[in-house]
């Protein structure tokens, strides 16, 4: 017992800080087992904890691509992943881009509503370049809180020459 009070008052701060030391390890090494070795969760988080009540399926796609069809229309494509519906429209020479934004938000109107209060909505619409027009490519987006779609124009403007 000698021996350990002699070891005490000589060493008194050394052995706190040693203790200090390993009770910070411990809870380093906790920390790091949970964060990297933790529960697998989805990769979505929470986000997606309504979708097994209300999902998208296979009659409201369909149902999405008949408000999209048109004479002018070449091809379109719909994908839902998580909480987005992605839609793709290729249109031919004749539809104009203001008229495809149009149609966009119109196919987006016809979409039932439990859809349109859960889902974010986005668009790619198309058009080839052709020798009569300079043809577009144009991204749109919608979220579930916004009011009206945001449009991206990433059409390359050409110099005139």
């Amino acid at each position: 017992m000698n021996k350990l009070k002699k070891v005490w008052n000589e060493h008194r701060v050394m052995v706190v800080l040693g203790i200090i030391v390993l009770v910070c390890m411990f809870v380093i090494t906790g920390v790091m087992f949970k964060y990297f070795f933790g529960v697998s969760a989805s990769s979505y988080g929470d986000r997606l904890n309504d979708i097994q009540d209300v999902v998208f399926d296979e009659v409201a796609k369909d149902s999405l691509s008949e408000a999209y069809k048109d004479e002018h229309l070449k091809s379109v494509h719909i994908e839902t992943r998580g909480k987005i519906i992605y839609v793709r429209a290729k249109y031919d020479e004749t539809v104009s881009l203001s008229d495809a934004q149009t149609k966009s938000f119109e196919a987006f109107q016809t979409i039932d509503e439990k859809y349109r209060k859960l889902y974010d909505f986005n668009v790619t619409l198309s058009q080839d370049a052709l020798e009569i027009g300079t043809g577009y490519y144009l991204m749109g987006a919608k979220n579930v809180s916004s009011e009206n779609f945001v449009w991206s124009n990433n059409t390359p403007i050409k110099a005139e020459e």
